[in-house]
């Protein structure tokens, strides 16, 4: 299935989540709008029942009586199983202070991860705020809404309808065939990563096993005792840099899903991916491979496939480029180094060491300071190259 184009043609600047009811594009799939007046439980168990990733579906039940106005986000990337870092961290509270970023994050993963269809429950508490990013969100990535309204219906969301297509539903069996609509042009899992079959474990356990990141020789089982003895954790093989197959055996499965689930950042998760099976960094690539394109793992050597596992990783990096900074579409995947400090911390929090260990300093040194985050007024503006963390 061809993938729906990120960002429209006109776009000169960086998406931004907004919308209005006179500037709606016209094609898109009608919101449905299920009604239970009686907040009869059956409802909510359909919508829970049809949450189905695998066939572009998902069901996002918003946190109560959360209004910031990246919240509606940080449950749609929990619906995508990603992980945010904990509330009231450095990271935690930057994602809740970026909302433009946070609801580019969100498009970029649904274009790439193909969702077409959303259902929302509780719509009937959501703020005339988070009315206007999820449509925006629609009009952008064409998916169907469906919401869910266990209360008499907002006025925001009434006013909304009178400008939108729509349909709706006022019994349960009508309910349960609204939610459980086959989303127009879904694709089949067949040939796909699985990314949706990831153990859902956050934070993961200290001893969990953990990974050397790809060089293009294949450490021996010396070398991999000695990183598990110097890391205190079993340490799994990977395949050398530049020869992973196209289909994951076990290991790189097992990593595929933790870059998939504990990354919510597109950006970094793409670069972390192209570094895992090229063994380059994204800056050093003259060209990020897509879906079905090949790319040189080092200088000297055949072009190879990028995996599948990989794919949507680095569709999703591409795409939220794209929103970021269309200006620099030929280069999505720039990282500026606050970017790649957020990167090398991704790796550690999927479990990805470097092989060697670090050599001794023979002077003590002062240590470096993180770089500070962009602000955001410079994303806005696109005189950031990057603007996020890992999750």
């Amino acid at each position: 299935m061809p993938r729906t184009a990120a960002v429209p043609e006109t776009t000169t600047g960086a998406w931004k989540p907004t919308w209005s009811p006179g500037h709606t594009s016209p094609g898109l799939p009608p919101v449905t709008v299920v009604h239970d007046p009686h907040d009869d439980h059956a409802f909510m168990a359909a919508a829970l029942a049809a949450h189905a990733s695998a066939l572009g579906r998902i069901t996002v039940h918003p946190t109560p009586v959360a209004s910031a106005p990246a919240a509606l986000a940080h449950d749609l990337l929990r619906s995508l199983g990603k992980h945010l870092p904990p509330a009231g961290s450095e990271d935690g509270t930057y994602w809740v202070g970026n909302a433009e970023t946070t609801w580019r994050a969100v498009a970029a993963w649904i274009l790439a991860l193909r969702i077409r269809h959303v259902i929302v429950t509780r719509a009937h508490r959501i703020s005339s705020r988070h009315f206007e990013y999820l449509f925006a969100l629609a009009e952008l990535t064409k998916v169907r809404l469906t919401l869910l309204c266990h209360g008499p219906l907002p006025p925001v969301l009434a006013a909304a309808l009178a400008a939108l297509p729509h349909e709706e539903a006022h019994t349960l069996a009508a309910a349960r065939r609204a939610v459980a609509a086959p989303a127009p042009g879904s694709p089949p899992a067949a040939g796909r990563f699985a990314w949706w079959e990831a153990n859902g474990q956050f934070p993961p356990d200290e001893g969990e096993p953990c990974f050397l990141l790809p060089t293009r020789r294949t450490p021996g089982r010396g070398s991999i005792e000695a990183a598990a003895r110097r890391l205190g954790r079993p340490v799994l093989p990977l395949p050398a840099a530049g020869r992973f197959p196209p289909e994951p055996d076990e290991h790189t499965a097992l990593l595929a899903h933790r870059l998939h689930t504990r990354i919510a950042h597109p950006l970094h998760a793409a670069a972390l991916a192209v570094r895992v099976f090229t063994g380059r960094p994204a800056a050093q690539l003259p060209q990020i491979p897509a879906a079905g394109t090949d790319v040189a793992p080092s200088n000297r050597g055949p072009q190879r496939p990028a995996p599948t596992w990989a794919v949507d990783l680095i569709d999703a990096g591409r795409r939220f480029g794209q929103l970021e900074r269309p200006a620099h579409s030929d280069r999505p995947l720039r990282l500026s180094p606050w970017d790649q400090t957020a990167v090398t911390e991704a790796a550690h929090a999927c479990g990805l060491h470097d092989p060697q260990a670090p050599r001794p300093r023979r002077h003590p040194a002062a240590p470096t300071a993180r770089p500070p985050q962009p602000a955001a007024a410079d994303r806005s503006a696109g005189r950031t190259p990057a603007s996020d963390r890992a999750a």
